[in-house]
C-alpha cells in the first residue's frame, strides 16, 4: 500500500521480488510490515495495473473454519465497489503455503501518518473541516459496505488512506472482520486495539454500531492528536474550532453501549456536517475530496453516431434501449438526443444540436483531478473534468459555485467556465421542466377539488338544467371521439410508432412595419402571430448601443423545445399534413412567447400548436425580444 519506513525484513518463501503469485501478480518490492503480516507492491501481468499483495503472518489464519471465514469475507468485499473503498480482488496461496490477499494499490499515506505529521507541525493536528471531510468519506464507504451486509470491524487510522489526489479510501474490508472474529482482537497491535468497540474486544461479531465506534476513534485522533490509549481530553478543550456540540457527537459515537450510539455511519455524517460549516482548513491539503456520490453515467450523454438522414431515429440515452427504436412509453425526447434533419426542411440560421460528445472530448483531454469546488463554504475536490460534469448534471454543483483550477490558480464561477457552461444550462433546463411539472400537478389537484364543489352545487339544481343534459348527451359523442383521437395519437407516440425529430435556429428581426395588421395564419387561439408580435414596439436600448442585445442561443431554444415536444403530440390528431412543421416564435426578454406562427397543417392544427407553444417558457435574456424558429417532423 503506502510506502513506510517499516520495510518487511523477512519475506515469505517464494515472495521475493520477481516472483509471481496467483498466476499473474509479479512481486516488485516490500513496502511495509505490521502485526498482520507484510504488504508487497506487485504488478498485475494481465492488466499492467499496480497491485498491493497482503501476505498474512503464518498461523494467523490456520484452522479450516478460519480459512473459510476469511474466504467468505474476502468474497463479499470483492463485490463492493466504491470510490472510497480500497478494492479487493481476491485471495490465494503461493507454492510455499503463504496466504495472500490482492487489493487495489493506493498511492498515498495512511491517516495515522497524516495525523503524526500534522501533530509535529502544530498543536492542532487537523482543522474541524478537514476532519469532517475524512469522516464523510469514511461514512460513505461504510454505508456502501452495509448495503451488502458487510461491516469493517476494526476501523483505525492505519487502514484509512489519503491519496496523492486527496481522495480518502478505507482499506482492510473483509480481512479485518475475519481477523477479529477468528484470531481475536489480540492479533492487532495494542495501539490498534484501542480503536475497537468494547463488544468486539469481548468477542462479539462486528456490527454497524461497532463501526460507528471506530468513526468516533478516528475523529478523536484527528481533532486531538491523541490515541484512545492516552488520557482522554475533550476536543473542545484541545481544539480551537471544536465546540461542546462536537464533544456530544464524539461521546455518542464512543458510548460503551452499542444501542446508545448513532444508528449508522450516515447519521454520524449528518450530525457533523452542520458543525463543520463555516470553519477554515489550516492548510490547503486538508480538504480530502468531496462528500458527494455520482449516479449519472457520463456515457449516456454521448450522442449516437451520425446516420443517413432518411433513416436516422432519435435514440434515448438509456443504454438498454435498442438502437433505432422509438421512444419508450411516457418518455420525453431527451436533451441530449441527436435529432435528424428532415429532407427539404428550411435550413435554420444556426444548428441547435449541442455536440456534447465534442464538449466531453475537450474536457477529458489530458484529464486530471485539477478542479476544486467551493460549496456551502467548504472546499471539495479535486475532481477530474469528467467527475465535475457528472456533479453538474446531478445538480450537486451549480452555476454559482466557485471553481479553482489547481493547474493555473484561476478562480471563477462554474457558469463562467466555457467548458462547463453548456452542462450548467442543460441541468437548468431540466430542473425548470421538473418544477413546471410539479406546478402543473398541484394545479390539477386544486382543479379537481374545485370541480367536486361545482358538481355538488350543480346537483342541487339538476331539475332546472334538464334541457342542458339533453344537449350534453347529443354533443357527447363528438367530444368522446375527439378525446379518443387524441389518446390514440399519444399512444402511438409512446409506443414509438410516431417519430418526432426537430431542430431550431435564430431568426433575424423583420423589417419594422407601421399601421395595424391582421394576425397571420397559424397564430390563433387568442394570441398574436409571430409577425405581429415582432412588430410590437419594444425598448431596444439607447442609440449608443448601451442596451445589451445578448439573446438565447440555438442550443438553448432547442433544449427547451425538445423538453416540451410531447406537449405538441395531441395536436397531431388535428391534421399536421405530415412532413415538416415549422414554428416561428417571438420570444420576449422575460422568456415568454409573445407570438407564434405555425407554417404547415390544417387551421385547427395550427391553432392547437400555436396555443401550446405560447405556454412554453424560455430562459430570460437581456435583449427585449428575439425571433426563433423550431422545425419538427412527425412520421
Amino acid at each position: 500500500m503506502a510506502d513506510s519506513s517499516s520495510v518487511a525484513r523477512q519475506k515469505a518463501p517464494g515472495l521475493a521480488p520477481g516472483s509471481v503469485v496467483g498466476g499473474r501478480f509479479q512481486i516488485e518490492r516490500a513496502v511495509s510490515e505490521d502485526a498482520l503480516g507484510s504488504v508487497l507492491a506487485a504488478k498485475d501481468q494481465k492488466t499492467g495495473r499496480p497491485i498491493a499483495v497482503r501476505v498474512l503472518s503464518p498461523g494467523l489464519i490456520a484452522t479450516p473454519a478460519a480459512i473459510e471465514k476469511l474466504r467468505g469475507e474476502v468474497k463479499t468485499a470483492a463485490t463492493i465497489q466504491h470510490k472510497s473503498i480500497v478494492a479487493t480482488y481476491g485471495m490465494g496461496n503461493d507454492k510455499g503455503g503463504a496466504r495472500f490477499i490482492a487489493t487495489e494499490w493506493v498511492d498515498g499515506r495512511p491517516l495515522e501518518a497524516v495525523i503524526a505529521e500534522k501533530k509535529s507541525e502544530s498543536a492542532t493536528p487537523m482543522s474541524l473541516r478537514g476532519a469532517y471531510n475524512v469522516v464523510a468519506h469514511v461514512c460513505k464507504a461504510l454505508g456502501a459496505a452495509a448495503k451488502k451486509g458487510a461491516f469493517h470491524g476494526a476501523l483505525r487510522p492505519g487502514v484509512v488512506f489519503v491519496t496523492q489526489s486527496g481522495r480518502v479510501k478505507v482499506g482492510g474490508l473483509g480481512l479485518d472482520k475475519a481477523i477479529v472474529e477468528t484470531a481475536g482482537p489480540a492479533a492487532l497491535g495494542a495501539g490498534e486495539q484501542a480503536f475497537l468497540a468494547p463488544e468486539v474486544k469481548q468477542g462479539q461479531p462486528p456490527t454497524a454500531a461497532s463501526d460507528v465506534f471506530g468513526i468516533g476513534g478516528l475523529l478523536y485522533a484527528m481533532l486531538t492528536g491523541r490515541s484512545p490509549l492516552d488520557e482522554f481530553i475533550a476536543p473542545s478543550q484541545a481544539h480551537p474550532e471544536a465546540s461542546p456540540e462536537v464533544d456530544a457527537v464524539l461521546m455518542k459515537c464512543l458510548s460503551a453501549d452499542p444501542a446508545a450510539r448513532f444508528g449508522s455511519a450516515q447519521e454520524v455524517k449528518a450530525a457533523l456536517v452542520g458543525l463543520a460549516k463555516g470553519t477554515e482548513p489550516t492548510t490547503d491539503q486538508e480538504d480530502f475530496g468531496v462528500d458527494l456520490d455520482l449516479d449519472i453515467d457520463i456515457g449516456s450523454l454521448q450522442p449516437p453516431p451520425s446516420a443517413p438522414q432518411a433513416q436516422a431515429r432519435p435514440r434515448p440515452p438509456a443504454p438498454a434501449k435498442a438502437p433505432g427504436g422509438g421512444p419508450q412509453v411516457g418518455q420525453r425526447v431527451a436533451l441530449d438526443e441527436s435529432f435528424r434533419s428532415a429532407p427539404g426542411m428550411v435550413a435554420p440560421v444556426a444548428s441547435a444540436e449541442v455536440d456534447l460528445s465534442h464538449l466531453l472530448t475537450k474536457i477529458t483531454e489530458n484529464d486530471a483531478p485539477r478542479w476544486m469546488v467551493v460549496k456551502d463554504n467548504l472546499d471539495h475536490g479535486p475532481f477530474s473534468g469528467r467527475e465535475l460534469v457528472n456533479l453538474i448534471l446531478q445538480g450537486e454543483v451549480l452555476g454559482e459555485h466557485r471553481l479553482l483550477n489547481m493547474d493555473t490558480g484561476q478562480r471563477f464561477e462554474v457558469r463562467e467556465a466555457p467548458e462547463f457552461v453548456e452542462f450548467v444550462e442543460q441541468f437548468r433546463l431540466k430542473k425548470a421542466e421538473q418544477d413546471h411539472q410539479v406546478a402543473l400537478q398541484k394545479s390539477e389537484k386544486a382543479e379537481k377539488v374545485s370541480m367536486v364543489s361545482k358538481i355538488m352545487i350543480l346537483g342541487g339544481v339538476a331539475a332546472v338544467v334538464g334541457v342542458g343534459v339533453v344537449v350534453f348527451l347529443v354533443t357527447r359523442p363528438d367530444i368522446q371521439e375527439e378525446e379518443r383521437s387524441d389518446a390514440d395519437v399519444a399512444d402511438l407516440y409512446e409506443r414509438g410508432e410516431i417519430e418526432i425529430s426537430g431542430s431550431a435556429g435564430i431568426l433575424p428581426d423583420p423589417p419594422r412595419r407601421t399601421g395595424r395588421r391582421r394576425a397571420r395564419r397559424g397564430g390563433g387561439a387568442g394570441g398574436m402571430s409571430y409577425e405581429d408580435a415582432m412588430n410590437q414596439v419594444a425598448d431596444l436600448g439607447s442609440a449608443t448601443g448601451t442596451g445589451s442585445q445578448r439573446r438565447l442561443t440555438p442550443q438553448q431554444v432547442a433544449g427547451v423545445m425538445n423538453q416540451n415536444i410531447n406537449r405538441l403530440v395531441p395536436c397531431l390528431s388535428q391534421g399536421s399534413g405530415g412532413g415538416q412543421v415549422r414554428i416561428d416564435m417571438a420570444i420576449a426578454g422575460s422568456g415568454q412567447v409573445q407570438g407564434a406562427t405555425v407554417r404547415n397543417g390544417t387551421p385547427a392544427f395550427q391553432r392547437c400548436v400555436a396555443g401550446r407553444v405560447r405556454q412554453i417558457r424560455f430562459p430570460s435574456f437581456p435583449a427585449p425580444r428575439m425571433g426563433a424558429s423550431y422545425t419538427f417532423s412527425a412520421n
